[in-house]
């Protein structure tokens, strides 16, 4: 199967829009350009790609009918976009080879060694302006020296540290990653994140693997309450608490004050007659705590579920819990369980769909014994920002978060209060074991 079969078959039956877009006639060899106008003959005509179906009906030819048969058929493990820029640098590498060949031709009498370096340099330089196979970069003369005020409301804190917030916020594009051991706090870090940035009124995507919608949920709305987990699973709750939990609730629903007034002002107050009324009115599309459950995520599955939201919600983040357990595709990886091809490819998707759908992606992944990423230590080389986590026993009250990168800048760690009966992180920052074992070592040492 070569790249263009692979390319073609893909975004006909993903409806990939986007990648058609970019797609040129030139890309392709000759075999696959009646099978491109085709295409881009229904898509003028009706504005969507066509099916393979309509492919067979619009070329009578036998052979292209095979090969369309053959597309038909074809089971791809990339994503489109991927295919779309081997394609682009193979159809490069042709140009070069035939530019250089052409050049060669003319030059007979050799020249001296330096014309020859630049004249084949400019040939580089020229393939590349000729087609796309670089970001759009802006002119030197317009960068402007300091970040605009629209620039600043593009930034993003986290909520899990005031004096860290306030020295370091990440921009929209960017990709934070977050290592840990199993049961170091990855999960609790990615719920307290969501609502953070759901009470600053911003809407979070939130892609679980491991927990449940209900677990996750009610894990944050135990953040987002001051509600102990225990009480909450229990259903031993307080009047107040009762009244706390139907406020919240109704943030979440379009048009929910009357029935909210209605609970509040009864003398016998019924949450589960509240809880039924409530969930009848729809969910905010502004601002929403939106959680996607599935244990076999893929690639694809983020990216749809992304382009679903972002034109309606005021999506801010996409948290995928956790990295190393999404998968290219849904089939099987090339090289086992832990395949560490597939753990970059992913890592770098995620950055792919921070830039291009201008959101930060956050997503945990696990770490060793040694504190570096499990079985694929490449998968930072993406990230704009990494962090691992280290916890303390619960009596210290603290989580402690270690800058392993920092892209755009200081590397930065910070430790946070830890409430272990919410699970609730910060935002207040806090002294862990060991600084404090330091602290009292060196004021010993000055006395």
């Amino acid at each position: 199967m070569n790249i263009a079969t692979a390319l073609i078959s893909s975004i006909i039956r993903e409806q990939d829009i986007e990648t058609w877009g970019s797609l040129r006639l030139e890309y392709l060899p000759k075999e696959f350009h009646s099978i491109f106008r085709s295409v881009s003959k229904h898509f003028d005509s009706e504005n969507a790609l066509p099916t393979f179906d309509d492919l067979k009906l619009s070329i009578p030819s036998r052979e292209v009918q095979e090969k369309i048969a053959a597309l038909e058929s074809t089971d791809v493990d990339s994503e489109p976009y991927l295919l779309l820029e081997y394609l682009k640098n193979e159809y490069a590498q042709d140009m070069i080879l035939s530019e250089v060949d052409t050049y060669l031709d003319r030059s007979v009498a050799m020249s001296r060694a330096e014309e020859n370096v630049e004249a084949l340099e400019n040939i580089v330089i020229k393939v590349k302006d000729n087609i796309d196979l670089e970001v759009d970069s802006v002119s030197m003369q317009k960068i402007e020296l300091f970040q605009t005020e629209e620039d600043l409301k593009n930034f993003i804190s986290l909520g899990l540290n005031d004096e860290f917030d306030q020295g370091l916020r990440f921009a929209k594009q960017d990709l934070v990653l977050l290592g840990g051991r199993r049961g170091a706090g990855k999960s609790f870090s990615c719920t307290n994140i969501a609502v953070n940035q759901y009470l600053q009124g911003h809407s979070s995507l939130y892609f679980s693997i491991e927990m449940t919608k209900e677990q996750t949920f009610r894990r944050m709305v135990s953040l987002a309450t001051d509600i102990p987990m225990d009480r909450l699973n229990s259903r031993m709750i307080s009047k107040n608490e009762m009244e706390i939990l139907a406020k919240f609730q109704a943030t979440r629903f379009e048009d929910s004050a009357d029935v909210l007034d209605s609970y509040l002002s009864s003398k016998d107050r019924d949450f589960p007659e509240f809880q039924k009324n409530i969930t009848k009115l729809p969910l905010r599309q502004d601002v929403q705590l939106d959680i996607v459950y599935d244990p076999a995520l893929t690639l694809a599955k983020i990216k749809s579920e992304i382009e679903h939201r972002v034109s309606t919600q005021n999506l801010s983040i996409v948290i995928v819990d956790y990295l190393n357990q999404v998968k290219r595709s849904n089939m099987p990886n090339r090289n086992g369980q832990y395949d560490w091809t597939e753990q970059i490819e992913v890592s770098k998707a995620l950055k792919q769909y921070a830039q291009e759908y201008e959101l930060l992606v956050f997503s945990p992944y696990q770490t060793d014994a040694t504190g570096e990423a499990r079985f694929a230590k490449g998968i930072l080389d993406a990230a704009d920002s990494a962090f691992s986590l280290e916890t303390w026993e619960q009596k210290d009250n603290c989580i402690s978060f270690e800058c392993k990168k920092m892209r755009n800048g200081p590397m930065d760690s910070f430790t946070s209060e830890m409430n272990w009966d919410t699970l609730k992180i910060g935002p207040t920052p806090a002294m862990n074991p060991k600084d404090k074992a330091q602290l009292v070592s060196d004021m010993e040492g000055d006395e």
